[in-house]
């Protein structure tokens, strides 16, 4: 992989397709509403990795944390976004998962489905807020995700589209755990700000500012193998050969030092034995001797056929592992 190859972290490539509509812009800006996991299926972390930076919205506390710790560019709002003027909303946590939800009714088909989860207040900001407090007024977004799991509508409405502008939106257009299509509950805002819709990938739908036409082809398909990209899972497991294959490379040459050594070794027993063996001075060969030369024979190649398999056996635990994971 190049130092230019853009590395995909998206659950469906959705930042591969952003990556071709914004292939030119460097250093750019984005907003990440529903951020969650700063690596695990995330669709800012290649542009982060890309030397990019802007606000992750995230009120989970676990993800929270993780996106401080990990991606200190970034401005970090623990929160939950939505459209009323209160200061806390309750968020039904779903362990570490991303499928925590505001939805009371989204909640409760989780739960039916078997999923447990837990209440927590959380602070609740509008979209609006959160840019202005940022101090955003007049710069680019040159891109907002929307992924909060059935609360789209209210991040929308959140969200002044005519003064903000930014370059592309991608909302989650599906009913979570779903191929329920919910775009008709908010893409009506969007159009009536003028934006033009490009693509819906089975899992969101992507729009495009009319101020910059520029992209509405490059956002309409998804990614495929002429945007040349690599994906985290990939270059994971590259890594994991890697290491695997250094692993057997170094048990390789451990195995040949032993085994030269244990050469040396047995040599040197063989001389003494003979050099204990062999009678001063004699014509024929004291079958006491004889015999205990062949009991020390015996005893020096079971020692030697059960070194052997001993020191060979990290060996055969390497490759077992780089089979594996191939």
């Amino acid at each position: 992989m190049t130092a230019q190859t853009f590395v995909s972290y998206g659950q469906n490539r959705e930042d591969v397709v952003l990556r071709r509509a914004l292939r030119d812009v460097t250093a750019g800006s984005y907003v990440d509403v529903g951020a969650n996991d700063p690596r695990l299926y995330s669709l800012t972390r290649g542009f982060y990795d890309q030397g990019w930076s802007g606000i992750t919205v995230e009120p989970v506390p676990v993800f929270a944390e993780a996106h401080r710790r990990e991606r200190p560019r970034d401005t970090l709002v623990e929160a939950a976004v939505t459209d009323q003027p209160i200061d806390s909303v309750t968020l039904h946590v779903i362990g570490d998962t991303g499928l925590s939800t505001l939805v009371d009714d989204v909640s409760e088909r989780h739960r039916q489905d078997g999923w447990e989860s837990r209440d927590v207040a959380v602070p609740a900001r509008t979209l609006d807020e959160i840019l202005e407090s940022a101090g955003w007024e007049g710069r680019d977004i040159h891109f907002v995700s929307v992924d909060v799991e059935g609360a789209e509508p209210e991040v929308l409405r959140s969200f002044d589209l005519t003064r903000w502008r930014p370059w592309i939106l991608v909302v989650e257009s599906t009913a979570p755990r779903s191929t329920e299509q919910t775009h008709h509950a908010w893409e009506p805002r969007l159009l009536e700000a003028g934006y033009v819709p490009c693509l819906f990938d089975g899992l969101s739908r992507f729009y495009a500012s009319p101020d910059h036409p520029e992209l509405v082809e490059l956002l309409s398909y998804p990614a495929c193998p002429l945007d040349e990209f690599d994906t985290d899972l990939d270059r994971q497991r590259r890594e994991q050969i890697d290491r695997q294959q250094r692993a057997l490379e170094d048990a390789e040459q451990l195995v040949e030092r032993t085994r030269a050594e244990t050469v040396r070794w047995r040599t040197t027993a063989l001389t003494r034995w003979a050099a204990a063996a062999a009678p001063v001075v004699t014509s024929h060969v004291d079958p006491a001797a004889a015999a205990r030369a062949a009991h020390l024979e015996q005893e020096l190649d079971a020692t030697r056929r059960t070194l052997s398999w001993r020191i060979t056996a990290p060996l055969r635990a390497v490759r077992r592992s780089a089979r594996a994971g191939r």
